[in-house]
């Protein structure tokens, strides 16, 4: 291992399968960029998010706390990293690194900054007036279909979420501009005397399925090889109702092959954005500087199960299990690490690599990753969780504005009207071999994934198993003890 870098460039896509890119061994979806970057550092091919959904995801990366310490349990202004906590970001702008975030804010509560003026945590984002609010201006032409493009399908009378083929230049707060304002500030606005921390939040693979060509046309539907579009054996209530409520049982196998092929065009065209990134890291001679991290919030069903999108409550390995790579010019090159990892791991792994120590009353519960790349060290769980009190349910309120129930999402938030049940408090636990999920409203899940990786046959129940769902309570027991909350900070204590 060589020198400690100064500086950190993280890159995260919203949304993409831990089975979709071609480093962690999809034979048919095509990511050159991302290949060449796990090549180049090192790829973790079981690494587990912490929760479904973005904004409970997104923090514990940052923190290396579990969701439910801090109540982190859904998306909304409120539900985020509070002023004073610590976490990656302020840890490192304190030590003097000059910090930008380019892509929608799923982290912090005092996100909006301004270096002129010095509010906010963050110096940059997409919308300082300055240097980067111009870009969102700019219009990206696309192709339009050529004589062997594939025809979109009607999907309109599913809850598919589905958009087909995008026809219209692309501007805003689109990825291409997100990319471009990330390239600007290496090139052009970043302070060159002081350390940096750029971070990059792209949407895409994220719903609705559609993206422009050549990506639209790029899979053939009929050559991909499917996931599984059949409802595990004994699925739980959160799986039955998405399918009766969002995407139908009597669905074709031609829509789900549709969504799948249209979910590999949006993760390479995240591969190109990726690589659009990486060449200006590369010309601007920061590699032999810096830490670059590859993240993922969390997966999408794409079609498995009959389904799309995800659920906060479905603990299925499409949701969880998402890439991961870090590269650094003090970690070995070409490594593939097999063993379990999670998101809780990746602050306390960045910060050794920085070597930049904690701040003070910052309660980690993840591990550095460095003795696990040295195969010092194996996790044997990791955990996830994920749902709502019976109270929160209560309360949920949302309506779209002159639609009366909602079905915003295509059915997303119509299941939860409905079965507002399948939002229940959830937990999960999985080692190498073995996945336990836990649900306060029953349905709870066993699965044996040495003999069933899809998870197609829940054997919860069966009586020669008692031993081991005996074992996984007792750890996901230890696990809660060791992650319950411990606010409010108790400054002096006594017997």
């Amino acid at each position: 291992m060589s020198r400690t870098p100064k500086n950190l460039v993280v890159i995260t896509s919203d949304e993409m399968r831990g089975d979709a890119p071609g480093f962690m061994g999809n034979p048919d979806c095509r990511t050159p960029n991302l290949d060449r970057l796990a090549a180049s550092g090192v790829a973790f091919h079981n690494h587990f998010t912490v929760h479904g959904k973005s904004v409970p995801a997104r923090v514990a990366m940052l923190t290396g706390r579990y969701s439910h310490t801090d109540g982190i349990r859904t998306v909304n202004e409120t539900n985020l990293i509070q002023p004073g906590d610590p976490d990656l970001l302020s840890t490192l702008k304190a030590r003097g690194y000059e910090t930008a975030v380019f892509g929608h804010n799923h982290a912090w509560t005092d996100f909006w900054g301004d270096n002129t003026k010095g509010s906010g945590i963050v110096d940059y984002h997409s919308y300082t007036a300055e240097h980067f609010r111009p870009l969102l201006e700019r219009k990206w032409p696309v192709p339009a279909p050529g004589p062997g493009a594939v025809r979109p399908l009607d999907l309109s009378r599913g809850g598919f979420h589905y958009g087909g083929r995008v026809e219209k230049p692309l501007d805003g707060f689109c990825d291409d501009n997100r990319i471009e304002q990330a390239v600007h500030y290496l090139t052009t606005v970043r302070d060159r005397s002081r350390p940096f921390y750029l971070h990059v939040n792209i949407g895409k693979p994220h719903p609705p399925y559609q993206i422009e060509e050549p990506y639209f046309s790029m899979y053939d539907r009929a050559a991909i090889r499917a996931w599984p579009h059949g409802l595990p054996e004994g699925a739980p209530l959160p799986l039955r109702r998405m399918r009766q409520l969002r995407t139908a049982e009597g669905a074709s196998e031609a829509a789900f092959r549709e969504i799948q092929a249209v979910y590999y065009g949006m993760v390479t065209k995240v591969d190109m954005l990726v690589g659009r990134l990486l060449e200006a890291v590369e010309a601007e001679g920061l590699f032999g500087d810096s830490v670059v991290m590859f993240a993922v919030d969390h997966g999408d069903f794409a079609g498995q199960y009959g389904l799309v999108e995800k659920w906060d409550t479905c603990m299925t390995d499409c949701i969880l299990r998402v890439p991961q790579i870090l590269r650094a010019p003090n970690l070995p090159a070409g490594v593939r690490v097999d063993g379990l990892t999670e998101h809780t791991d990746l602050a306390p792994t960045i910060l050794e690599l920085l070597d930049v120590p904690p701040a003070p009353r910052w309660g980690i519960h993840g591990e550095s990753l460095l003795p696990v790349i040295r195969g010092e060290r194996r996790k044997t769980a990791v955990f996830a969780d994920g749902g709502h009190e019976e109270d929160m349910q209560r309360r949920f309120n949302f309506r779209h504005a002159g639609k009366g129930e909602a079905r915003r999402l295509d059915g997303k938030q119509a299941t939860y009207q409905a079965t507002r049940e399948t939002m229940a408090r959830t937990k999960m636990i999985r080692t190498e071999r073995w996945k336990m999920v836990i649900r306060l409203a029953g349905g709870n899940e066993l699965y044996d994934l040495a003999n069933d990786p899809w998870e197609l046959n829940n054997r919860w129940g069966e009586p020669g198993l008692a031993p081991v769902i005996q074992d996984l309570q007792l750890q996901m027991i230890e696990w809660c003890l060791r992650t319950d909350t411990d606010r409010p900070h108790q400054e002096r204590v006594g017997a």
